[in-house]
């Protein structure tokens, strides 16, 4: 409900800002947001590092299948819509930054955790727990992703200026790009370090790891941040409302209330907008087909025909880029 109003507001037609006053309200979200934006890279850092490894992997989970490893990357999907759901419904009932802080340390549970797991080589009892827990951290990890890019979104609808709205929210794919930029250069780095027999034995926990440090930054930058006064005021209306309906006395009616009025506003939303959800819901289908198939995918699948560790870093760097690049032109452009 409180996302709904945030993206009702973020509609309505303001005056088009000048280009100083743009990139000083861009500013402004990164100087006192930058905890959003860091854990958002480490969102996705965490979220590509599987697929970035996936040559390493299968033979230490999937027994040297690739379809059943890009299976396992693909759990994320299955849990994306629930982590969805269940982080929306935190936000708008206990806050905004309460979400954020549960979605990064869950992200963070599940990528360390992932790079302390027993494989096959320690025989095949430990291999099978380790398979199961990875699937099982894996479901985590899209539980989180999913949470984690609901709720900043919502999040900086509510803090940034309405006048330059989109110019503030498109930080939010770009550093989703960065974040996958990042962990394919960490992959790369590392197999050029240490060797690519030494990255199949050991070296592939490493990635996943380290991802505890730049994570624990961005808890630390979370830790205090401020409820938005646009979600303040929805609460503050919302139990107003709940007072003058239900009384002092009468709780269980009330929480009653307040979930009907929930279904009834998410139906408004799905009823009233049907063909905006579908263009929106095809939209992303298509982008996250290009983002994991013909960038993350491909990665591995060229690894295994012989390109050259530089050569799929070029790639990436070269697609990414232009992905970060897309994301601009468009809010910027059209003055958003």
């Amino acid at each position: 409900q409180g996302i709904s109003s945030s993206l009702s507001r973020a509609a309505r037609t303001y005056p088009t800002p000048s280009m100083s006053n743009s990139l000083r309200d861009v500013a402004q979200i990164v100087r006192v947001y930058w905890s959003l934006l860091l854990g958002n890279v480490v969102e996705w850092y965490e979220f590509a590092i599987f697929g970035y490894l996936e040559r390493f992997l299968e033979d230490k989970f999937f027994r040297g299948s690739a379809v059943a490893t890009w299976l396992g990357f693909g759990v994320t999907f299955l849990a994306r819509p629930l982590g969805g759901a269940l982080f929306g419904a935190i936000g708008d009932r206990l806050g905004r930054s309460v979400a954020i802080n549960i979605t990064i340390v869950g992200m963070l549970i599940g990528t360390v955790g992932q790079g302390c797991l027993p494989t096959y080589a320690s025989g095949d009892l430990a291999g099978g727990i380790g398979l199961g827990l990875l699937i099982l951290l894996r479901f985590l990890q899209g539980m989180s992703a999913a949470g984690e890019i609901g709720t900043i979104a919502a999040y900086v609808a509510e803090v940034g200026r309405h006048e330059s709205l989109a110019r503030c929210m498109c930080l939010i794919s770009v550093t989703g790009n960065c974040g996958f930029l990042v962990a394919k250069f960490v992959v790369f780095s590392l197999t050029l370090m240490i060797g690519e027999e030494a990255m199949r034995g050991w070296g592939w926990r490493i990635p996943f790891i380290v991802a505890v440090l730049p994570g624990l930054v961005a808890i630390w930058g979370r830790r205090g941040l401020p409820e938005s006064e646009a979600f303040l005021e929805e609460l503050a209306a919302a139990d107003a409302e709940h007072e003058l309906a239900s009384g002092p006395e009468d709780g269980r009616a009330g929480a009653a209330a307040d979930a009907s009025r929930s279904k009834s506003s998410v139906k408004e939303i799905a009823s009233s907008n049907f063909v905006n959800l579908l263009i929106g819901v095809g939209g992303v289908a298509c982008a996250a087909t290009i983002c994991y198939g013909a960038l993350v995918w491909v990665n591995g699948f060229l690894a295994k025909r012989g390109m050259s560790e530089s050569g799929t870093m070029l790639t990436s760097l070269c697609v990414r880029c232009v992905a970060i690049g897309f994301g601009l032109p468009g809010p910027w452009g059209a003055g958003w």
